[in-house]
């Protein structure tokens, strides 16, 4: 297989009417009534094989020709007419993106040399060479033409996919700047007015243990309007702290932009507060999945499994995520561009990238050390 079809193409309409066409024809100049009784049961495999071909154009596509071509030999030997080329055609249009030319003008040419061997007799050595001709332009350049649409309709799918990615990552960065902005706040809060409010509470309360019945009274007033003050401070952080996970957010905004393919997530909750860098290897992660999954799949669904693991030499913690598509694979893939790209980021986050096939699964995994950002409110609380 050269490549595998992801477009949005429905052969369906004009393959079923050319397979009533090339029926009706067939059936009208049987060979003999025997013949035309043998038609039906073969024109009935001939629409099936077609259907399957249509519905899963990218599964077992070597059978599914070599069946389809034994289908239109067996029907040339029922019926005189030249309209079963009609099917010859057809067949260059549904396997026009697997077979190069070279291929495909071997399959054409087979069968029109069977063609020819099967009528010499009846020609009586007269081989009509102008139709002969006319067919083989007629089957080559279908197969071009409808390469040609095919190519097209997956770039332009593949350009609106990766708007779409674009549209997604555009606002994952705006939801990651904002919490960097949050972040850095409660930070502010924290280094510069938190620590200045505890230390006026701590002063106002050890200035109304020494002071006068007379000031007492005002600096008690003080001393717990600054500890008012401090709790309003701890809830500001605490409310910038603990918002929703940004990374689930940002991943879930990944799998809106992807409604051809269902896209299922298990999130550990300690990566709630994962740094930015982190989670930006982790969306890379599933984008890539998601394109590779679409472009060379034909996969339905897709499961993220984003974990932490520890590792028992040196106790440390791991950010472990794995991606696996409901489609069996037999091989691992070669490893394109974007897997290469994938593989250059997780080694400048000292992780690695790694690929394996297990019961006929295929399963992505990457990994690398776990960063989180530390919880500020735990901090204030004890100062």
């Amino acid at each position: 297989m050269e490549q595998a079809i992801r477009h949005t193409t429905d052969w369906t309409f004009s393959t079923l009417a050319s397979w009533l066409g090339v029926s009706i024809a067939s059936l009208y100049y049987a060979n003999s009534s025997s013949d035309l009784l043998l038609q039906v049961p073969l024109n009935l495999m001939i629409l099936a094989l077609l259907w399957y071909a249509i519905k899963r154009p990218n599964e077992h596509v070597n059978t599914v020709s070599v069946v389809y071509c034994s289908l239109i030999v067996l029907l040339m030997t029922l019926t005189s007419t030249t309209l079963v080329f009609i099917h010859l055609i057809m067949f260059t249009a549904i396997f026009c993106s697997h077979f190069n030319p070279v291929r495909m003008i071997v399959f054409v040419g087979a069968i029109l040399s069977i063609y020819c061997a099967l009528n010499f007799e009846r020609w009586e050595g007269n081989i009509p060479w102008i139709t002969i001709i006319v067919w083989s332009f007629f089957c080559l350049m279908n197969w071009f033409v409808s390469r040609r649409i095919v190519e097209s309709l997956n770039v332009h799918y593949q350009s609106r996919q990766n708007f779409k990615e674009l549209k997604a990552t555009q606002s994952v960065m705006r939801a990651m700047s904002a919490e960097q902005e949050r972040l850095n706040l409660s930070r502010e809060l924290h280094d510069t007015l938190g620590h200045k409010l505890t230390a006026l509470s701590i002063n106002l309360d050890f200035a109304k243990r020494k002071a006068t019945s007379e000031s007492a009274e005002t600096l008690t007033l003080c001393h717990e309007l600054s500890q008012e003050l401090l709790d309003q401070v701890r809830d500001i952080v605490s409310n910038q702290r603990q918002e929703t996970s940004l990374l689930r957010t940002s991943l879930e905004h990944v799998f809106c932009a992807t409604p051809q393919l269902k896209c299922q997530l298990s999130l550990a909750e300690q990566l709630t507060f994962l740094d930015q860098k982190s989670s930006l290897c982790l969306i890379r992660f599933c984008q890539e999945m998601i394109s590779n999954t679409l472009k060379h799949t034909q996969a339905t669904e897709i499961a993220f499994d984003i974990n932490v693991c520890t590792q028992q030499e040196n106790k440390s913690d791991l950010v472990v995520a794995s991606a696996v598509h409901n489609q069996s694979e037999q091989a691992i893939p070669k490893r394109g561009n974007g897997l290469k790209g994938l593989e250059e980021r997780m080694t400048l986050v000292n992780g690695e990238f790694t690929q394996s096939i297990k019961a006929s699964q295929l399963i992505n995994k990457i990994t690398f050390p776990l960063q989180v950002e530390h919880n500020l409110v735990g901090e204030i609380n004890h100062d």
